[in-house]
């Protein structure tokens, strides 16, 4: 990764720059506070996020990198930044539509049926047949 990008936690005054950045990928981050991302930060431009949601287990929940910085590191040195935060548990989470960058990362797939365990939202949804999110698991030592 380019050493002039640094990761940073998010701060409130970040959420527009991230909210604009998720939207070129159509990711909705409503209901994740700012407390909950990290950033990637080149010339006081935020150029990558990710959010680490923390409810019942941690779960990757949104990560996106500009376009224009794709395929240099910085998703995966994200995630690696918002992994130092979990403490005590054996896995980390995501559902996804990239599962290829999640192996890069670590992640193995797991059973697409595990959605059903671990998700309410995913439990009660009508199209859970014709889903075409990965659940991606990465076990903690």
């Amino acid at each position: 990764m380019n050493p002039d990008i640094s990761i940073r936690d998010a701060k409130e005054d970040d959420l527009k720059a991230i909210k604009v950045l998720m939207s070129t990928y159509f990711l909705d981050i409503e209901g994740i506070s700012a407390d909950s991302f990290a950033v990637a930060e080149l010339n006081e431009r935020i150029i990558g996020a990710c959010a680490l949601e923390y409810d019942t287990f941690p779960e990757i929940h949104s990560i996106a990198v500009h376009p224009s910085y794709r395929g240099k590191g910085i998703g995966k040195s994200l995630i690696q930044y918002l992994l130092l935060r979990v403490k005590d548990e054996s896995s980390v989470y995501a559902r996804t539509t990239s599962p290829g960058f999640f192996e890069k990362a670590g992640f193995v797939e797991t059973n697409p049926l595990k959605k059903t365990e671990i998700w309410e939202d995913c439990a009660g949804c009508d199209r859970l047949n014709t889903c075409n999110q990965s659940v991606m698991c990465l076990k903690l030592e």
